[in-house]
């Protein structure tokens, strides 16, 4: 995406057909053998559109089922903090649309965060899961 940004993309050779492929349901994880989330299936799908592939393109037909397990899921609204950001930065998403997230809350020790817990620990596994995550319902 930063390449697209920067007008730098047609600059290096990369292949779709490279890197790892969606899970059985259509969306990607954040590892290969991780569950289906929104921010990854999402970006994942931007990336294969501006690498060139079609809307029936990719291994498998990867970007139509990508675009269906999105849609199946209310759409891109439902992505993460970071997601709504880069999709806002390549222009497809308002900027309106995002939660603020002042950059004092990045200086905050581990023990101040006050959101909901994240696994075994609270703090910046918290913050990671609040901005990567989100409130991602897609997995059920």
């Amino acid at each position: 995406m930063c390449l697209y940004i920067t007008g730098h993309l047609n600059t290096i050779s990369i292949s779709t057909s490279e890197g790892d492929s969606p899970n059985q349901d259509g969306g990607w994880g954040l590892h290969v053998e991780g569950h289906s989330t929104m921010f990854c299936t999402t970006l994942n799908y931007i990336c294969t559109r501006l690498l060139g592939e079609g809307p029936n393109g990719g291994q498998d037909n990867a970007v139509a089922r990508a675009q269906k397990w999105i849609l199946d899921r209310r759409g891109v609204t439902r992505i993460p903090t970071w997601g709504k950001t880069w999709l806002s930065i390549l222009g497809v998403f308002d900027w309106s649309g995002n939660n603020p997230m002042p950059p004092e809350f990045w200086m905050l020790h581990f023990y101040l965060c006050i959101q909901q817990r994240c696994g075994a620990t609270v703090g910046w596994c918290t913050c990671q899961c609040h901005i990567y995550m989100g409130r991602d319902l897609s997995v059920q």
